[in-house]
């Protein structure tokens, strides 16, 4: 299945390889398919990239490779909605915003993940409520 991208080109994907977000993204709510397109050289990072379009893309990080003592509690109701039946199953990553293209000011979505299930390959951004952390971690110091 090729799939237009603006940031990518034209790209070759199976489709057993896509995630699909049933709720939507928040502010992209019309939007159920993405895929990743990762980093060559650079496994911390990837780009989910949406299937319906080629504009919407999101750098997600792994959190824990920045933040080791970072901790995501997934509700039973949302384990339930996920269909995730083992941790191992999860998949957690964090949105990345990399104002005016400066990496070196680049923050992490810390209150709101990315949680896939590997699995079902079902996704959703968690909203975690009453946290200590924020939408705008800095990734390096």
């Amino acid at each position: 299945m090729q799939v237009q991208t603006s940031r990518f080109g034209t790209v070759e994907i199976d489709p057993a390889e896509i995630l699909t977000f049933p709720d939507g993204i928040p502010a992209f709510e019309n939007l159920r398919e993405f895929f990743f397109y990762p980093i060559p050289g650079n496994p911390a990072f990837t780009w989910l990239q949406a299937v319906n379009d080629p504009e919407v893309a999101f750098l997600l990080v792994d959190p824990f490779l920045f933040f080791p003592g970072y901790e995501v509690d997934i509700p039973d109701s949302l384990q339930r909605e996920m269909e995730i039946k083992n941790a191992g199953d999860v998949l957690v990553l964090a949105v990345v915003t990399v104002p005016n293209g400066d990496v070196r000011r680049a923050t992490a979505n810390l209150v709101g993940p990315m949680v896939i299930n590997r699995v079902t390959r079902l996704g959703r951004q968690f909203v975690m409520e009453g946290t200590k952390y924020t939408t705008r971690h800095p990734l390096f110091r």
